[in-house]
C-alpha cells in the first residue's frame, strides 16, 4: 500500500480559483479608482480655495490650525 498517493482536486476547483481571482483583482481595481476621485475631487476643493470643516479654526485664537488665507 502505498500512502503517497494525493487525491485531485474537486472538478470545480479551477474555475472557482479563477473567479474569486477575478472579484479580487476587481476589488482592488474599484478602490484604487475611488480613492483617486475622491483624490482629485479634494485637491479641486482646495484650488478652489474651500477649506474642509475638520481643518477650520475652531475661533480666531485656536493655535491648532492654520488660519484660512484671506484673499
Amino acid at each position: 500500500m502505498s500512502t503517497d498517493q494525493s487525491n485531485p482536486p474537486p472538478k470545480g476547483a479551477a474555475r472557482f480559483a479563477a473567479i474569486a481571482a477575478v472579484i479580487v483583482a476587481f476589488m482592488i481595481v474599484a478602490i484604487f479608482v475611488g480613492m483617486n476621485v475622491q483624490h482629485a475631487k479634494t485637491l479641486r476643493e482646495e484650488q478652489a480655495g474651500q477649506i474642509k470643516p475638520q481643518d477650520k479654526p475652531m475661533h480666531e485664537k485656536d493655535l491648532s490650525k492654520s488660519p484660512p488665507d484671506r484673499r
